[in-house]
């Protein structure tokens, strides 16, 4: 079965909840998932959110990856929402056919 992608949207920052240390084992987390090529691509937006594209089976999956992350078990986000993504590429004509 062809791998889906999802992303997780992370919003409700709190700051003072992210030390040097969980920060630290929020990437590593994000390394093991490179490495093991479900991990598309990450980072912060401006607004303070952050961003996780993943590439894996199922939505079920896509969660529990999601909740596997450092930041998940001390709530460094407030809001944690994983929703399926369809990539619009060349390869795939935009989706138009």
């Amino acid at each position: 079965m062809e791998d889906n992608h999802f992303i997780v949207r992370l919003s409700n920052a709190r700051p003072e909840l992210m030390t040097s240390e969980l920060v630290s084992e929020h990437v590593h987390w994000l390394k093991k998932l490179d490495e093991e090529g479900m991990l598309i691509i990450c980072g912060p937006c401006s607004d303070s959110t952050a961003i996780i594209i993943l590439a894996c089976k199922s939505l079920a999956e896509a969660q529990k990856i999601a909740a596997s992350d450092p930041f998940a078990s001390v709530g460094a986000y407030g809001c944690r929402d994983v929703v399926a993504f369809r990539p619009a590429t060349q390869k795939n004509n935009f989706l138009l056919s």
